[in-house]
């Protein structure tokens, strides 16, 4: 079953509400903010086709975040 369809800047307020909805992260800037949501190859059929820019030390990821993204990557399709 296809995924709902949603542009670059809806993704990017999803996720960015999900990721200031925690506290030590309120106010904070991240990748999402300063990247944005971009178009990437799925890879195989149903996988995510948009994932946040990396503009930081990839050290400095944090899992919360990534699970954001990816619960988010599973429920909707960036508009191609």
């Amino acid at each position: 079953m296809a995924k709902p369809i949603r542009t670059s800047e809806e993704l990017k307020q999803l996720v960015l509400d999900r990721v200031e909805a925690i506290n030590d992260l309120r106010g904070q800037i991240t990748d999402v903010h300063r990247g944005g949501v971009i178009w990437m190859d799925p890879g195989h059929e149903g996988g995510p086709n948009w994932t946040a820019r990396v503009v930081s030390d990839r050290g400095m990821h944090r899992s919360d975040i990534a699970r954001i993204i990816r619960s988010l990557q599973e429920r909707y399709d960036l508009d191609g």
